[in-house]
């Protein structure tokens, strides 16, 4: 546990985090780093072999050029860097097995997850933070508390999948598209008490590259809020269906963190709701926020790895905190 002092203080709290890392990184990942180390060879060869060779094997078979050969080596070339792809992930999730509850025990008060089902996030839909979606993927699910607020963060990929079909008989044919609504981290912030109001603050919505935000006529019975705020009317916009009670919740103080919050997070901005007991906001992000090894990487490097998603993780604390006027 971190002293008092260092709790009051977020910088020193998160020193003590990372000093706290280091020690239990030489405790419980080093002794494990030859194993990882061996299991990153094995694992490199066969995907060298799977990656090269299925191409290799394509060639050589348009140059023996018997059709049985060519259709085997077009099937390996397919299936070759597949295999590779799916023995690099195997690796990092091995190493992010290792890695991750040390972190996670580091930080303390906070676990983590993956590859799990939540129905929470259809408060999404509710909130009108995003548009339609009928496939979800959720992973690395961090949950806990912080200064006594409940939290949950979480990589989250709402994804639109249209399946159609052409053609009759024989020449029957069917094809699948998808299209990736929303891809980044999605964190649920306990609120102090219910706030029944509906209340919605938008990013801008851009002709390319924010699918998820819905067009103004489709937030049905809300209305936009002025908001006498330049900061905050240059990145975001209120809407809800009760401006008075609206205003109740969003302070001149709150208005002025999540424009500074909007202002920190890029060109797609974020965009965040009121959901009864839950504060919800979403930041856009492509890839793997938590990341840790590589196939081709070192294991030295794990310990900056972790480091690195530790960083990541604390972000949920500094939204709190800032939420809160800490």
């Amino acid at each position: 546990m971190t002293d008092a002092g260092a709790d009051r203080d977020p910088g020193a709290a998160d020193a003590a985090r990372h000093e706290r890392l280091d020690a239990l990184l030489n405790e419980h990942v080093a002794p494990k780093l030859a194993e990882l180390r061996g299991k990153q060879r094995r694992y490199r060869l066969w995907a060298l072999l799977a990656g090269l060779g299925g191409p290799a094997l394509a060639w050589i078979s348009f140059e023996i050029g018997d059709p049985f050969a060519i259709f085997f080596g077009l099937h390996a070339a397919v299936i070759g860097p597949g295999v590779a792809f799916y023995l690099a992930h195997l690796y990092r999730k091995a190493a992010r097995d290792v890695v991750t509850p040390v972190v996670c025990e580091a930080i303390g008060g906070i676990t983590h997850h993956e590859n799990v089902r939540s129905g929470e996030v259809g408060r999404l839909r509710r909130a009108k933070l995003v548009a339609p979606y009928n496939t979800l993927d959720i992973d690395d699910v961090f949950q806990g508390t912080h200064d006594g607020v409940a939290f949950v963060m979480m990589e989250l990929h709402l994804k639109m999948v249209t399946r159609s079909v052409s053609g009759t008989g024989s020449n029957r044919r069917s094809s699948t598209r998808t299209r990736t609504i929303f891809r980044g981290l999605m964190f649920m912030i306990a609120t102090p008490r219910a706030i029944l109001v509906p209340i919605l603050i938008r990013g801008q919505r851009r002709r390319f590259g924010t699918p998820w935000r819905l067009s103004d006529g489709e937030l049905e019975g809300m209305q936009r809020i002025d908001i006498p705020d330049e900061a905050f009317a240059r990145h975001l916009s209120l809407w809800t269906s009760d401006g008075d009670k609206a205003a109740e919740i969003v302070t001149p103080q709150f208005v002025s963190v999540m424009a500074m919050l909007a202002a920190s997070a890029g060109r797609k901005g974020i965009d965040a709701a009121f959901d009864i007991d839950q504060f919800l906001l979403l930041l856009p992000r492509r890839g793997d926020q938590f990341k840790v090894g590589g196939l081709f990487r070192s294991v030295r490097r794990l310990r900056i790895d972790a480091h690195g998603v530790m960083d990541e993780i604390l972000m949920v604390h500094r939204l709190i905190e800032t939420l809160k006027g800490g």
